[in-house]
């Protein structure tokens, strides 16, 4: 989705100790518009701000960015994106102590590295595999972790912004993104307990 006019995300979100963050996420991305979908995009916003993220939209048109946003019924939240300067980019990894999407917890460990030309090469063609540019569709169910995880895809590029929001069971039908969202984690040098689910 290109950045549209007139009002393009939600409101803020309150954190219930009378603080709030800014909606990371455009209506109509995640989920059927409503106020459902405003619970989750601040849900997951309040997951990115206690991992440190920043909102990935709206950004420069010359940046290019992609973020995994991995969170689990019975594990720590995590987070790894990815910044490309042409054949170089830089990972930056981030888990907290909540779990699922209540209360994020305090940020348990941080990481960063250097993409090496090789590592580019495969997270790149990865991304590609996925089909993340091809237009969107608009989400026809919310998205929910009762299936044991969520994985939330988000890239921005020239302007654009796309995310993709899979439940378990939904992602076992998505292999690209799967192989993706295990490479990110793989790269990111974070100490993820538990299974891949």
């Amino acid at each position: 989705m290109e950045a549209p006019t007139g009002q393009a995300v939600f409101e803020d979100c309150d954190l219930g100790d009378g603080s709030s963050v800014p909606s990371d996420f455009p209506k109509s991305s995640l989920a059927p518009p409503g106020s459902e979908e405003h619970v989750l995009a601040c849900g997951l916003s309040t997951q990115l701000n206690a991992l440190g993220e920043p909102s990935l939209f709206p950004l420069p048109r010359a940046t290019e960015v992609y973020r995994l946003l991995w969170l689990r019924s019975g594990a720590h939240p995590v987070s790894v994106r990815f910044e490309r300067q042409g054949d170089t980019g830089q990972l930056r990894g981030a888990q907290t102590g909540g779990k699922a999407l209540g209360d994020p917890g305090e940020l348990l460990e941080e990481s960063s590295a250097v993409v090496s030309s090789a590592q580019v090469k495969d997270l790149v063609a990865r991304i590609e595999a996925t089909h993340l540019w091809d237009p969107p569709s608009s989400p026809s169910t919310l998205p929910s972790i009762d299936s044991g995880s969520l994985w939330v895809f988000e890239g921005a590029r020239a302007g654009q912004y796309r995310v993709r929001v899979f439940q378990r069971d939904a992602l076992a039908h998505e292999p690209a993104f799967g192989a993706l969202g295990r490479a990110l984690l793989a790269a990111s040098g974070l100490h993820v307990q538990g299974g891949v689910y």
